[in-house]
């Protein structure tokens, strides 16, 4: 009787052990093509997790909405059903409205201005909240300027008058383009070349990598470099995920994201500038506008928005802070 319990307790601790040093693994999805940088960071922030936790998590990446689109990865995180997804931070606006002050156009006044914000803890404690709604932002992936395309050539707002433009699921977006006489329609990602080629919009807006990745100079003649949005994507994580890993596991996935973040930052402006030169011949032409008329258009559209979306305050400060750089 006395072998038969020493048998047993050995089996337990031997079961104890072998559930400690399990493999775990968590999803990632991401919205862009396999060849796209925000897909490349995925993969790079799998590795280094992999590593940093000794292998106890395993981080499975998707590419290409794999496991849904945009507005789908962000309610399965909040479900705990993924972990990781990086989205745009328009897309988290129907679940805290604050989160379209980054959809405002030309808030930033260039890509240092941008990162001088993205890096400081008030950007941190702006996105805490999130936190609350099920969701932790782990680092601010770039994602660059954004500019039009259309199958007309867009040289001033005058262009964009009584045109459909493709917009994501913000309101603020919607509303810039009304600022500047068009049509904002909310289309998913992945609809998006099939609705360009049908003509249910005239155009879109996006940046360098994406507009190549997803060949849209196939549906659209006219590329402008008006810049007129800097919007981050946010690589996230599931709360109810974060809470449940160690606190050892918990710091490797902050040290990866950290890691992921910096990693971005050099893989993106390599890419964007090789995107942008394999584009110029794709495109019947690329226009290279004057931005002051586009800037005038939307100007009142920050201080109706910053009221709107309460974060005026925000707001004032950027656009204060925007006149070092």
């Amino acid at each position: 009787m006395q072998m038969s319990r020493t048998f047993a307790v050995a089996g337990m601790l031997l079961a104890a052990v072998s559930t400690a040093s399990a493999e775990r693994t968590l999803k990632v999805n991401g919205v862009h093509a396999p060849s796209h940088p925000a897909s490349m960071t995925h993969e790079f922030f799998a590795d280094r997790v992999e590593k940093l936790t000794g292998g106890s998590l395993d981080v499975d990446v998707n590419h290409a909405r794999a496991l849904g689109d945009a507005v789908e990865s962000v309610q399965s995180l909040r479900d705990g059903t993924l972990a990781f997804v990086t989205v745009s931070a328009s897309n988290l606006s129907q679940i805290d409205k604050r989160m379209d002050m980054f959809s405002l156009p030309f808030l930033f006044k260039n890509a240092d201005h941008y990162w001088d914000y993205l890096t400081s803890a008030d950007a941190d404690a702006f996105v805490e909240p999130l936190q609350k709604k099920g969701i932790r932002v782990l680092a601010f992936i770039d994602s660059g300027a954004r500019n039009f395309f259309a199958d007309n050539p867009i040289r001033s707002p005058d262009d964009i008058k009584g045109k459909k433009i493709r917009v994501m699921a913000s309101p603020v977006q919607v509303k810039m383009i009304e600022a500047l006489g068009g049509t904002g329609v909310p289309i998913a990602w992945g609809d998006l070349y099939n609705a360009l080629q049908t003509g249910v919009v005239d155009g879109a807006e996006n940046n360098h990598p994406s507009v190549f990745s997803m060949k849209f100079y196939e549906v659209s003649d006219y590329y402008t470099l008006d810049e007129h949005a800097r919007i981050p994507d946010m690589l996230l994580v599931s709360e109810d995920v974060y809470q449940s890993l160690s606190d050892e596991e918990k710091e490797a996935v902050n040290k990866a994201a950290d890691e992921a973040e910096a990693y971005m930052r050099g893989a993106w402006a390599a890419s964007s500038q090789m995107s942008l030169d394999q584009l110029r011949p794709l495109f019947t032409e690329i226009v290279e506008p004057e931005k002051q008329p586009f800037i005038d258009a939307v100007t009142p559209l920050l201080t109706e928005q910053g009221e709107a979306l309460g974060v005026s305050e925000q707001i004032n400060a950027l656009l204060e802070s925007g006149k070092k750089f």
